[in-house]
């Protein structure tokens, strides 16, 4: 799940992969409009859909990752 989720982020990032993985903990690695394109990724990704407060709660890959892994 994890790779998948660091992928979709790459993709709309175009930070390397290998980069987010050493980075998982850090902020504002993406603007709001990244986020929004990376929330509907993994969404789709997942076929699961977020709540508001969630997504708030999005702010670096580690919590990306337990909020996507609590929904499946």
């Amino acid at each position: 799940m994890e790779n998948k989720i660091i992928n979709i982020i790459s993709s709309v990032t175009s930070i390397p992969e290998d980069e987010l993985k050493k980075n998982t903990d850090d902020e504002n690695l993406w603007d709001s409009i990244q986020k929004v394109e990376i929330v509907l990724g993994i969404e789709e990704e997942f076929d699961i859909m977020f709540e508001q407060e969630e997504i708030a709660n999005m702010t670096n890959i580690a919590n990306i990752c337990k909020i996507t892994g609590e929904k499946l």
